[in-house]
């Protein structure tokens, strides 16, 4: 409040403006201290050969063939669990992983009402789409 910003150790910034909101100001450390390790852990995967194919909140989903999945979700915990020791010295920030293997998907049940509808859409488009 004093100095009218906040920064994450990489530098970047909020600022707090005229009107500022105590409690976002409160929350940016927590929330961009967690930004910054995907970012990093996005980077060091990315530049080790792992197949980052997005980041979901606070996990990185990642590809893989069916043989190397269970080696390349060990890499990518060890490489999220690596960013976060650069971000904080000295906190080791641990993960879990969920494999899903074809022909299976990812299932959520706070998603279940979305993937019904868009499934429901994309089958009308399909049918009225004569190709």
């Amino acid at each position: 409040m004093l100095g009218g910003r906040l920064q994450t150790c990489f530098g970047w910034q909020v600022h707090a403006g005229d009107n500022p909101n105590p409690r976002s100001l409160r929350n940016f450390p927590m929330q961009a201290t967690g930004a910054e390790m995907m970012r990093l852990a996005c980077c060091l995967a990315t530049e080790r050969g792992l197949r980052v194919c997005g980041v979901v909140h606070d996990a990185l989903l990642v590809e893989a063939s069916l043989d190397e999945i269970d080696d390349v979700a060990a890499q990518t915990q060890a490489t999220m669990e690596e960013a976060s020791t650069i971000v904080v010295p000295g906190c080791v920030v641990r993960t879990d992983s969920t494999i899903v293997r074809w022909p299976d998907r990812f299932a959520d049940e706070r998603g279940t009402a979305m993937w019904d509808l868009t499934q429901r859409l994309l089958t009308e488009i399909q049918d009225a789409v004569p190709f």
